[in-house]
């Protein structure tokens, strides 16, 4: 299979535009937030609840397609850092955003100090669709600065901790590596040296793991400086805006409240004998004294049943959704037919897994790098569990509340995970097989 044919259609995000033409419409893009911000906001502190339900209807409409603009050139630079037209539009992307975050600021921090001065407006009837939205934008008020503050801070992101991000990705992306293997000298992508880390070969494992924790070594400094540089930037921040702890802005940031995250970490705390137990059975199974590092993400076999290709791993994903519901499955269907998926392996290419929104269609894309391994099929259904997921959000909640956090978003992804398990059991027809699907999966887990 072609590479064109494992790559995702981003066109539909930009109905089709070319280059130039995306400039023209993140430049009409600022000028309707400007225009939407000048009609609002000095009224705002006196809107009635219908007013206020008027203005996020507005405001909703604007964000899906800005939205939907936004990511075109993220998701293109994304799938090829190397790219220059890519690279051009990503660099216009995050500019526009940077703008229009700053135009819209003035909107929040009025919308914010008018909850915080009327509370009740968040239990008016007409806006019970937006309630959830509106008790985070009332969350994150009282650590509001003045807009001026405000909008300094969005410009330096721009070209401060979001540039170093971006550096990072753009960097390890853009490497090969030079190395033996299968009897002869190849070029490696980091994506595909990556993979090599769950090879069923522990020589094979133990030389990718090697080879790339060489290179971040070789290239400790910029690793060194972008994250020193990252976390001393939250760090005052969190000051400057008067947190309570440096969780805080995380917490705000993912919804959720640090009772939560400490019974988390309790329940992990308090179970981790489990994986360790497992690991333990693991080194018996691998026929070895002691696990190394590569070891733990590895197959339990150097001769492993199960391998993929690209379309077997369309069936299996589509059928096992489908087995819950067949509206799910055809969700799946959908993200192959429409061209949502850009599984490829390219140099250029960003490491890791995800899936974008697109608002306008209702829908998502997903990005991977397919290998054709079970860890690679596993990654496969979990991101397209976060797609299902999208699904249903997208169409039952209105566009403000579709920002979800880490801790809600994985469920949609575990669950794909599952599917996909009872699926490959039930495929299954050894001893072996099985014990290959389900290390796999607790593999996954100690990941996500």
């Amino acid at each position: 299979m072609t590479e064109s044919e494992r790559s995702w259609n981003l066109s539909v995000l930009v109905d089709g535009a070319p280059a130039d033409k995306v400039k023209e419409l993140l430049d009409t893009m600022v000028d309707r937030a400007k225009v939407f911000t000048e009609k609002y906001e000095d009224k705002i502190s006196s809107m009635s609840a219908a007013d206020i339900k008027e203005m996020l209807d507005s405001l909703q409409l604007f964000q899906i397609e800005f939205n939907d603009v936004i990511n075109y050139g993220m998701l293109r630079f994304s799938a090829d850092t190397t790219n220059k037209e890519s690279g051009q539009i990503n660099g216009w992307s995050r500019q526009t955003m940077s703008k229009i975050g700053q135009i819209l600021k003035p909107i929040d921090l009025n919308l914010g100090k008018l909850l915080s001065e009327k509370p009740e407006l968040n239990q008016a009837p007409v806006l019970s669709g937006l309630k959830h939205y509106l008790e985070r934008l009332h969350n994150e008020s009282r650590y509001h600065l003045s807009e001026g503050e405000e909008k300094a801070i969005i410009q330096k992101d721009l070209n401060g901790i979001r540039l170093f991000s971006q550096l990072h990705s753009s960097w390890v992306s853009e490497k090969t590596f030079e190395v033996e293997y299968e009897g002869e000298q190849k070029t490696l992508t980091y994506n595909e040296l990556s993979s090599l880390r769950m090879n069923p070969s522990r020589e094979i494992r133990r030389m990718a793991t090697e080879t790339l924790y060489k290179s971040y070594s070789n290239d400790k400094l910029l690793h060194a400086f972008a994250l020193r540089s990252i976390c001393a930037d939250h760090l005052a921040m969190s000051k400057l805006r008067g947190h309570p702890s440096p969780m805080t802005q995380s917490l705000l940031d993912q919804d959720v409240d640090e009772e939560a995250i400490d019974t988390l970490l309790s329940v992990i705390e308090n179970t981790s004998d489990k994986f360790r137990t497992f690991l333990t059975l693991k080194a018996k199974i691998l026929g070895v004294e002691k696990l190394e590092g590569n070891d733990v993400i590895a197959p339990p076999t150097e001769n492993p049943v199960w391998r993929f290709s690209w379309d077997e791993a369309r069936k299996i994903v589509v059928d096992a959704f489908a087995s819950f519901d067949p509206e799910y499955g055809t969700v799946v269907e959908n993200m192959f037919v429409n061209d949502r998926i850009d599984s490829a392996n390219r140099k250029g290419k960003t490491s890791g897994a995800f899936c974008a929104r697109h608002g306008k269609a209702k829908s998502s894309f997903v990005f991977t790098s397919y290998n054709e391994t079970m860890t690679d099929l596993y990654t496969l259904a979990h991101e397209l569990g976060h797609s299902v997921q999208g699904h249903v959000t997208y169409h039952t909640q209105a566009p403000l509340n579709w920002k979800t956090s880490s801790c809600l978003a994985e469920m949609g992804s575990i669950f794909g995970e599952l599917l996909l398990t009872d699926k490959i059991l039930s495929m299954s027809e050894s001893k072996e097989e099985k014990i290959e699907i389900l290390s796999s999966l607790l593999n996954n887990f100690y990941y996500t």
